[in-house]
């Protein structure tokens, strides 16, 4: 009996060292694919940061294109306006000098 006992216990802490070495092998396999998991995690939040500030660069881009368009149509239509002004008042000028002449 006693060498049964031995015999059990024996085989318990050879079960023991089998459980533990299978319990290691998992933890560095889940350790290896959460590793594996965050470098992709990363790599992938990393293109999406890229990708939005690639846009939001382009966004920036057309909106100050936009900006000086309008900035040089307003500029436009000002000389168009003072063109006018000058030509009115240059007539004005003409009449004025007509009148005291005449």
């Amino acid at each position: 009996m006693a060498k049964e006992t031995v015999q059990a216990v024996r085989q318990a802490e050879l079960n023991a060292a089998e459980k533990e070495k299978e319990a290691i092998l998992k933890k560095e396999a889940i350790l290896s694919e959460a590793q594996q998991e965050a470098k992709t995690m990363v790599t992938m939040m990393t293109k999406q940061a890229l990708d939005m500030a690639e846009r939001k660069l382009v966004l920036a881009n057309q909106q100050g294109v936009e900006m000086m368009e309008a900035s040089r149509n307003r500029a436009e239509n000002e000389v168009i306006l003072m063109k006018q002004m000058a030509k009115s008042k240059e007539e004005a000028a003409i009449n004025l000098v007509l009148s005291n002449v005449i």
